[in-house]
């Protein structure tokens, strides 16, 4: 997939189903590279369809043949769909149309918001456009842990509880209210009533565990939010008192930052993850990554330092939590 207009003109991602390939310009490194992604992850997709499977079953239930129309140049099939009730795999939708181009099931008219403006059959395809591999002398953001491998299969699933990854106490995350890496805010009544996950951390901790995270929940749910932990500079002359000095910080900090495949919000001195990632009273150590799971009550399910708990326990904990 790749984006050719707007603020994410360029980026590019290329799933071969082994490896993910995420290249994003505005970024530093550009590249995010993940090996072995979970199997239910969303990038596990489909545009094409055809009547019979179990896909087409999903996209268009109790499929009526409407006839045919020429879109694009191109012989294409009308469907009646009703009702879809949400799954991993799409959302609710209600009862509508879509049309499939006949010859390949390619899906022309989807039914929903998004609108098909120009359609390329037979590309021209370089040698390298489904390549997961890093260019010569690129970094990725994506590393794997110290002592470990990305060229070997996903872990075993297990429930073993790794040290300090275990429930916790009634402790509630509470409102947090927070700027947003890019503008705008991350505030908790986007989350009130459903489960979620936090990762608290530097801005490569967070890119780092979100590539872990994010091939684990399935079309966004639960959602998943950082926390990047700020510590003003030491020569900064504002005041995290005064609202124009915080926005003018953030606004710095955010063009430093980068862009993330998450909402990241600003943790100025960890004034927000203290509650499950530290002690307010000494400053937040930078270094660490948290990963906080949230119950739908607001209570932390599990808390536990990213770089003790394994893949297995995260996919075993979120799809409990969901």
């Amino acid at each position: 997939m790749t984006i050719l207009t707007g603020s994410e003109a360029g980026s590019y991602l290329v799933w071969d189903g082994k490896a993910v390939l995420i290249y994003s310009p505005e970024e530093e490194p550009k590249y995010q590279r993940i090996e072995n992604p979970d199997k239910d992850e969303s990038l596990d997709s489909t545009f094409f369809y055809r009547p019979g499977t179990e896909e087409f079953e999903q996209l268009c239930p109790a499929a009526k043949r409407l006839g045919t129309q020429t879109l694009f140049g191109r012989t294409a099939v009308r469907y009646h769909c009703d009702k879809v009730e949400s799954s991993d795999h799409v959302p609710d939708m209600d009862a509508r149309e879509i049309v499939l181009d006949e010859k390949t099931g390619l899906v022309m008219v989807y039914g929903g918001g998004e609108v098909i403006t120009e359609v390329t059959f037979g590309p021209v395809i370089a040698a390298d456009t489904f390549s997961t591999k890093l260019p010569p002398g690129a970094n990725s953001s994506v590393a794997p842990p110290e002592g470990e491998s990305t060229d070997v299969p996903p872990d075993a699933e297990s429930t073993e509880v790794p040290p300090d990854g275990g429930d916790v106490g009634p402790n509630e995350i509470g409102s947090f209210r927070l700027n947003a890496v890019g503008g705008g805010f991350v505030n908790s009544t986007s989350y009130r009533g459903k489960p979620f996950v936090i990762v608290a951390g530097s801005a490569d901790g967070i890119r780092t565990a979100l590539g872990r995270l994010l091939p684990m929940t399935r079309a966004g749910k639960p959602p998943v939010v950082g926390f990047l932990l700020v510590m003003p500079p030491e020569d900064w002359r504002g005041s995290l008192l005064n609202p124009k000095d915080v926005d003018q910080l953030a606004a710095s900090i955010s063009k430093s930052a980068g862009t993330f495949a998450a909402p990241v919000g600003l943790d100025f001195k960890g004034a927000a993850s203290w509650v499950f990632s530290g002690d307010i009273t000494v400053p937040p150590d930078l270094t660490q990554v948290t990963i906080a799971l949230v119950a739908s009550d607001g209570t932390f399910a599990h808390v536990t330092p990213a770089r003790e708990v394994t893949d297995a326990n995260l996919r075993n904990w979120i799809a409990a939590l969901s």
